[in-house]
């Protein structure tokens, strides 16, 4: 058995496999197979593939184009390590990542190994609030799963504990003695699902934090701007599979906190239908908007959710969602987006210059200086 099976999908991704792959056949941690799953590539990713063959560690499968759950799934089922890594193939990773992950994991048996990530042009890391260090099931429970889902911020806003599968790795045996795997007709969130239901499965969890062992590229202009279309139906398939695995698990009431994941949804997609690269014109936008509130899903949430912790724009969705009042979320939406750009364009144009002349002015440092 292999200390650590890699499970690479690729999709159209020649432009940066290369240094993808270097960065995992390159691990320190040399007792690894590398799983490469093609997911009906039309573009040269499979003759780059090949060149990695000569390395007997890593294999290759050719397969038509469902998905990345599809994918993934092919290559945990293909997977025969202790425990199984996932790496999206645009990205790359520390050289000793999964060295340092699989001896944390060895440390206290975990099931699950989780660390940070910085994206490609070092403009965030990520940090979730937890402390360093290894999880029993009683800490997991308290401090872990709750957060898995969602929770709202001291200053009202939405956080997570991020999902993705590339920053774990995952004890395969309890995978597949819980029977956990992707389900494969996702294609939206995917991550959360296998995350959760492993997270509810675990019996230790260790966090590797204060380094930042993967490398995310982030193209921060089609996050902001690009389109979704159908988006909302793409979700419910998942909410609903949350729900049940939420209502199946007995050892904690975790049903708030997915009321809470059901409503963040429903506002992405709701916000989906404001973004710069949306083709609808308003009658479009608000039928989707109502298909939305209209779903049994935001009945379902409704008189579940610390309305005072939110912030004031999430209250104003949710009563405007319990309402159904497409046509006033719309334009609330787009008259506090303008102020919020207002704002950010004054500080940047006037405050941030003020403070970088004050902080660089030669009395304030002598003054500094003196403390």
């Amino acid at each position: 058995m292999v200390k650590v099976s890699v499970i690479v999908p690729i999709y159209n991704a020649e432009k940066y496999l290369r240094q993808c792959l270097d960065s995992i056949v390159n691990q320190t941690l040399k007792d690894i197979e590398i799983i490469l799953i093609n997911d009906g590539s039309t573009d040269g990713s499979a003759e780059i593939c090949r060149e990695y063959l000569s390395d007997g560690r890593v294999s290759y499968y050719s397969k038509e184009n469902e998905g990345l759950a599809a994918a993934r799934d092919d290559g945990m089922q293909r997977a025969s390590g202790e425990y199984i890594g996932f790496v999206d193939s645009d990205d790359w990773l520390e050289p000793d990542m999964y060295e340092k992950m699989y001896k944390a994991a060895k440390s206290n048996d975990s099931d699950v190994v989780f660390c940070n990530w910085i994206t490609n042009d070092d403009s965030h890391r990520y940090t979730p609030q937890l402390e360093c260090g290894p999880y029993d099931r009683e800490k997991i429970k308290k401090y872990v799963l709750p957060r898995t889902l969602a929770f709202i911020t001291d200053k009202g806003d939405k956080n997570v504990i991020r999902w993705s599968n590339c920053l774990r790795i995952y004890k395969l045996s309890t995978l597949r003695d819980n029977n956990i795997r992707f389900c494969r007709a996702f294609r939206r969130s995917q991550d959360l699902q296998l995350t959760y239901e492993a997270m509810l499965a675990a019996k230790n969890f260790y966090y590797l934090g204060n380094e930042y062992l993967y490398h995310n590229r982030v193209v921060e202009d089609s996050l902001s701007r690009g389109y979704t279309k159908n988006m909302w139906p793409l979700y419910v398939a998942l909410i609903e599979r949350l729900y049940k695995d939420t209502e199946n698990f007995k050892e904690m009431d975790l049903m708030d906190r997915m009321h809470l994941r059901a409503f963040f949804f429903a506002i992405e997609c709701i916000e989906n239908e404001m973004k710069p690269l949306c083709p609808n014109d308003r009658a479009k936008k608000i039928e989707l908007i109502e298909q939305i509130m209209n779903d049994p899903i935001c009945e379902r949430f409704y008189g579940h959710i610390e309305v005072e912790k939110l912030n004031t724009l999430y209250r104003k969705y949710y009563e405007l969602i319990h309402k159904k009042k497409a046509a006033k979320l719309l334009d609330y939406t787009y008259r506090y987006k303008k102020k919020q750009e207002k704002k950010q364009r004054i500080k940047k144009k006037y405050i941030i210059p003020l403070l970088n002349f004050l902080t660089e002015n030669a009395v304030y440092k002598k003054l500094r200086g003196k403390h």
